[in-house]
């Protein structure tokens, strides 16, 4: 199954050339819109609509290098539950429990109807105010109409917020009120909860805006005791680092450690770490077909990417999988000429680094643990480069329980899906609010809450609705402390995002325009908090 790196780096780029497209957002573009037809089950009425010529290109080089997209496994469960009638799962499924089912769309929602119709008991859980992944065709509509979809199914309320206290909780429910159609829960916070600290704060500039909040999270972390990593910073885009950067450097100015999207560094992404993987990979596959490219691709071998294209050729050309045009090149180069003997020399390193790794593994003078292992394949494949990578997949192996490497590829696999990020101790956390989902903080600020922003260019629903809801979202991260900031004008790369771009003027969102709260000039907020200790000001 294709991760992130390897649909990006083999599949996208592949696809590009293959069908000559003009970029890899090209390519992107067809993929999605033939993931959309798998998730709103369009495909099974014949309207399919990316270009036919992108799909057989596609089906081809999957049949060389035979990989699953991961967007294509619930159409793939779907249509077996639906048109295989001995098709089973590994065991009877009983009991069938569903969290984030306002998440789901219309593919996922059918293969929860098969499961059921096959005897499973549904236990869900939801919210429809947190349905914010209409990219990917999720709407609320699948939670709200559970009770008519299953007739005679028990609604199970929780009225009694423990998260947020009062103030925050109130603001957040009156954004998700403006939606006519949201299920009225008469949420509530918890008995005793205190107000809350919530402000709305309005800037001249972004520069202006930046600094002041590096001094708010100054102030927090010293003088209120605030753990830095209890400071959750949030934005709805990041292109190019436009609104992370000017934080970096008004951070980096007030000493105050700051952590930019903590979850997206993984050494796998990177080159040496990739290596690394594909490697451990082959030890579990000799066949993997994918992790053959991955060491062609990155390995400095001579064999770039004409020669690989050459290489793609014919494996195609003879119905062979990429494996197997690698073994027949490698055992006679006179195939591909004049790359053959580059493949058969990178080959042959391979092969050697591969069993010498193997006899590590299964050296009978004792059980070798994990973390031996890992750093001897990391020391053979790229020393220099070693030690980021075998912390990152140990801390993966502890985490998930794996021992061996068979336990360890499986927990990879696992978590090259979305998942909740993981905060970064001892630092202000900075993430966009679509990763945010899931994660609280005491002190949670929300960076751009302007209209050119949320909902930016989604002005008519669904897509207006997606935006609203991930307001909330964002708003509801708080459990003590919630501030908001917009900027009047946008200077520099962040006039450039959202609407109307390349002018500079902005304008409080309309999410939050007819709410009780009001907004409050942020320089002036800031040293009445910090008792007139001097806020940072721009030029």
């Amino acid at each position: 199954m294709a991760d992130d790196w390897e649909e990006r780096n083999i599949v996208l780029e592949d696809m590009k050339v293959i069908r000559q497209l003009a970029s890899i957002d090209d390519a992107r573009d067809l993929f999605n819109a033939l993931s959309s037809d798998w998730e709103t089950l369009a495909a099974d009425q014949g309207k399919l609509t990316p270009d036919p010529r992108f799909v057989g290109g596609w089906l081809e080089h999957r049949g060389v290098f035979g990989y699953t997209l991961r967007a294509e496994l619930v159409y793939q469960l779907k249509r077996a539950l639906k048109q295989l009638p001995d098709f089973q799962l590994e065991t009877p499924t009983r009991h069938l429990l569903v969290d984030e089912y306002q998440d789901l769309n219309k593919c996922d929602l059918e293969v929860i109807r098969s499961l059921s119709g096959r005897g499973a008991e549904l236990f869900v859980a939801g919210d429809d105010d947190q349905s914010i992944y209409g990219f990917r065709k999720a709407h609320p509509e699948g939670i709200r109409n559970f009770p008519q979809e299953y007739p005679g199914a028990v609604d199970l309320p929780l009225r009694e917020c423990k998260r947020c206290d009062g103030d925050i909780l109130r603001l957040g429910e009156f954004v998700a009120d403006l939606d006519p159609r949201r299920i009225n829960k008469g949420t509530r916070p918890e008995t005793g909860r205190p107000s809350g600290e919530v402000a709305l704060l309005s800037f001249p500039t972004n520069r202006i805006e930046a600094k002041c909040i590096a001094a708010l999270c100054r102030d927090l972390i010293q003088e209120e005791g605030v753990p830095p990593h209890e400071i959750l910073i949030l934005l709805r885009v990041d292109t190019r680092g436009a609104f992370s950067k000017p934080l970096s450097e008004a951070f980096r100015c007030a000493q105050v450690p700051i952590a930019i999207d903590p979850a997206s560094r993984s050494p796998l992404d990177l080159a040496p770490g990739r290596q690394v993987l594909a490697f451990i990979r082959l030890l579990a596959n000799r066949e993997d077909h994918l992790s053959w490219l991955t060491l062609l691709r990155l390995r400095r071998n001579h064999f770039g990417g004409k020669a690989q294209r050459e290489l793609y050729e014919y494996a195609h050309a003879r119905g062979l999988t990429m494996t197997a045009a690698i073994r027949q090149i490698a055992n006679d180069p006179s195939l591909l000429p004049p790359y053959g003997g580059a493949l058969a020399t990178e080959v042959s390193a391979v092969d050697s680094l591969l069993n010498t790794a193997q006899q590590t593994i299964e050296a009978p003078s004792q059980e070798p643990s994990l973390d031996r292992v890992l750093a001897e394949i990391a020391s053979l494949v790229l020393p220099q480069a070693s030690e980021d990578t075998v912390a990152y997949l140990l801390d993966v192996a502890a985490k998930a329980g794996a021992t061996a490497l068979p336990d360890l590829l499986v927990a990879l696999q696992a978590i090259s899906v979305d998942i909740e990020p993981e905060i970064e101790q001892g630092k202000v956390n900075v993430l966009t609010m679509h990763k945010a989902k899931g994660v609280t903080a005491t002190a949670v600020i929300v960076v751009g809450v302007e209209d050119e922003h949320i909902p930016g260019r989604q002005d008519h629903e669904p897509e207006l609705g997606d935006e609203r809801r991930l307001l909330f979202v964002s708003l509801t991260r708080a459990r003590q402390m919630l501030f908001l900031t917009y900027s009047q004008n946008r200077l520099g790369q962040q006039r450039w995002l959202g609407k109307n771009p390349g002018s500079p003027k902005r304008s409080l969102t309309q999410f939050l325009r007819h709410t009780p709260l009001k907004p409050i000039p942020g320089p002036k907020y800031i040293r009445d908090r910090q008792g007139h200790r001097p806020c940072p000001t721009a030029r």
